[in-house]
């Protein structure tokens, strides 16, 4: 247990420089995500599962083919618009979130009304595709303030040792806000 902490504790520690005493430490170089990187990462996350799950599908008219590919597709079409927002640090994005509620929304209308009898059924799912729609604008409009947030607040972990008789060792969080 002590060598997986020890192993942690090293793993996630940021680079320390000593210097004479009075004198300024130089300041880290701090990564900075750039908003083209994250808006090429979602076009990227969108758009390379759809040509693999095109070429799934090819021209066999195989069932199997079609439903992995329609899953690819379908995965990609709910993740894919959130990649850039990963990129950017975030992992749940609204964007996400509407989009997964209007897949629900599709599957539940789809198991309530499988033949399309009802009008309040088509009108769900013209909503549920709005829905899903609006989800992808959604996260596309707020990479930007995803990336700027990335780049001006971020936190290190980094391992501290006290001198003294007993020397005291752990662990210091710092960051810029």
């Amino acid at each position: 247990m002590r060598c997986l902490t020890l192993a942690i504790v090293l793993a996630s520690a940021s680079p320390v420089f000593a210097q004479a005493p009075g004198e300024t430490p130089p300041a880290p170089a701090v990564e900075r995500e750039s908003l083209f990187d994250a808006y090429l990462v979602t076009v990227a996350g969108v758009s390379l599962p759809m040509v693999g799950a095109a070429l799934i599908a090819g021209d066999e008219s195989s069932s199997r083919a079609t439903t992995v590919a329609g899953v690819i597709g379908l995965a990609t079409l709910v993740l894919g618009p959130s990649a850039g927002h990963w990129y950017a640090g975030e992992t749940i994005t609204t964007g996400l979130v509407i989009r997964a509620s209007s897949i629900a929304a599709i599957g539940a209308l789809a198991v309530a009304d499988p033949h399309l009898d009802h009008v309040g059924t088509i009108f769900g799912l013209l909503g549920a595709v709005a829905g899903w729609e609006t989800g992808m604008v959604w996260d596309l409009v707020t990479l930007p303030r995803a990336v700027r947030h990335w780049n001006t607040h971020q936190l290190q972990l980094a391992p501290v040792v006290v001198p003294g008789q007993g020397a005291i060792a752990g662990l210091g969080l710092g960051g810029r806000f």
